[in-house]
């Protein structure tokens, strides 16, 4: 009488009627009972007890058919809307535009990337639109992304609570993440294939914005296992002890392996507690079509106005500019940052700026520089390189000059206070793979620390285009490149942004002077 399969009209799903009848009434529907074949004296009896079984069925259906109660929340809620004390560090998410990267609280760890290996640009939509690497079509860590990237500031902190059995669940993993497009890379490649290989459950935090994690204080119990961390994170997690030596010590090879494969990370990578995986970079970009004859292609030509000509599009912000003023005026890398502390260092900076400040477009983020070279309105522009990709796989006519390149890199970490501290370190020797790392490069271009997953890494899958030239980890490009020191930002950056104000309201002031003097006096 009963199909061996009933649908559920609200849901479009067919339940198997073992399923859906009580044992009692799914035993007698299988039966020849209640066949319409059966005559005889008792048929009309029959029919009416599968009728009434009948009744069973229409109810238990609608209740089947009903919304299933919602998950219990995340023991790390991605929205928890904790805030900060106490302002102890900036976190920077990866390839992140806005002015300053994303506020951190009180150590535990503060904040990643152009971004800080954060919010990328955009997201990898693999579906029509290419990637963008801000976060502006498309957001999915950060070319013209196609998710713009949402401001750095964070509106909450990702808070960890103990869990509420004594028990941790052996079978189960909770990881922090950057958002963005950079964000869903991870999440295909390492979390997905992760849970299929350990045929395990991965709760994933997204870290919106950058949002700090507030690693807490107190007995072990934490839920969060694993998460993404910024170098300035790392650094003041480990030495408050909130984070596990996981390349130092009784671990440090517990995820590295050899010493053969720690010679692979690119130096600087592999900190006490941190696994640094990828680099994003902060770069010049110029449009080839301004430069008929010659074009600029090291960093010292972005100051050459009469050799090269053309407005220059500069983010309004001394942080990466500094820099590369310095680096353009002769400095080596490893000196930058101790010069850029001294008063002395920051006239020579500044008096670099301003042999170009006539030419100087200023704009707010690297996705209004990228506009600018496009229009042509500006020549030359400071960028990042995850959105000086996608800007050319949309066919803008870009060039990038890497030297003097200016990256950050994004860190794996375990927090001390995780109770599956085991399973952590596996899944962290999983995600820094050479295979996952390609992976994720071959879906959102930032350049993966190893060298033999710089190996693997061929084509973008979406855009088609050769990474090679793209990569900020490429040997080639980081000749001349330079480490960004998050912490010496945190440290300095009210002295320093305090003297980039006065210099360019001096160069404000200079222009509407100039202008005045170019505009005859009107006869009274």
């Amino acid at each position: 009488m009963f199909p061996p399969y009933v649908p559920v009209a609200t849901q479009k799903v067919w339940y198997p009627m073992s399923e859906i009848l009580p044992p009692p009434l799914y035993t007698l529907n299988n039966t020849r009972f209640c066949s319409r074949k059966q005559v005889g004296d008792t048929a009309w009896f029959k029919v009416g007890i599968c009728a009434i079984a009948l009744c069973f069925v229409m109810p238990v259906q609608e209740l089947r058919a009903q919304p299933s109660p919602p998950a219990q929340q995340s023991k790390i809620s991605e929205g928890q809307a904790v805030q900060p004390k106490k302002q102890a560090a900036e976190v920077q998410r990866p390839d992140a535009d806005t002015e300053r990267p994303a506020t951190a609280i009180g150590v535990t760890s503060d904040g990643a990337q152009d971004k800080s290996a954060a919010e990328l640009d955009e997201e990898p939509n693999v579906e029509s639109a290419v990637t963008t690497q801000d976060g502006s079509e498309q957001q999915a860590h950060q070319p013209d992304r196609t998710v713009e990237p949402t401001a750095d500031t964070p509106s909450e902190v990702i808070t960890t609570k103990e869990p509420a059995a004594s028990e941790p669940e052996p079978n189960k993993l909770n990881v922090a993440i950057w958002s963005g497009a950079y964000g869903a890379a991870q999440r295909e490649v390492v979390i997905n294939r992760f849970k299929e290989k350990r045929d395990i459950d991965v709760d994933v935090t997204v870290r919106t914005n950058g949002a700090p994690i507030d690693l807490g204080e107190g007995k072990p119990g934490v839920s969060l296992d694993a998460g993404e961390f910024s170098a300035v994170e790392i650094d003041a997690g480990c030495s408050a002890g909130q984070l596990v030596k996981i390349a130092s010590g009784e671990h440090a090879h517990a995820v590295t392996g050899s010493d053969g494969a720690r010679a692979d990370f690119l130096p600087g990578s592999l900190k006490p507690c941190g696994i640094g995986t990828f680099a994003w970079s902060h770069v010049i970009a110029i449009n080839r079509k301004a430069f008929k004859k010659q074009k600029p292609q090291r960093l010292v030509d972005l100051f050459d106005a009469k050799r090269f000509p053309g407005k220059r599009a500069l983010i309004k912000d001394p942080r990466f500019l500094l820099e590369t003023a310095l680096m353009a005026d002769g400095v080596l890398p490893g000196e930058v940052y101790g010069l850029l502390a001294t008063t002395g260092g920051q006239d020579r900076a500044f008096a670099r700026l301003d042999q170009i400040k006539k030419q100087i477009i200023w704009v707010d983020s690297s996705k209004a520089a990228i506009k600018a070279l496009g229009s042509g309105d500006a020549a030359i522009a400071q960028t990042f390189s995850g959105r000086a990709f996608f800007s050319v796989a949309r066919g803008l006519p870009l060039d990038i000059i890497w030297d003097g390149q200016i990256y950050s890199m994004t860190y794996w970490a375990i927090p001390t206070k995780s109770t599956r501290q085991d399973l952590a370190l596996e899944f962290l020797r999983f995600a820094t793979e050479p295979q996952q790392m390609a992976a994720i490069a071959q879906r959102f271009p930032y350049g993966p620390t190893r060298t033999s997953a710089l190996a693997l890494t061929k084509r973008h899958m979406t855009a088609g285009l050769d990474l090679g030239a793209f990569l900020p980890t490429a040997p080639e490009n980081l000749t001349t490149a330079l480490e960004h020191s998050e912490t010496w930002w945190r440290d300095n950056r009210d002295n320093v942004e305090a003297r980039f104000m006065e210099w360019l309201s001096g160069v404000e002031a200079a222009k509407v002077d100039e202008a005045q003097k170019a505009t005859p006096a009107k006869a009274e």
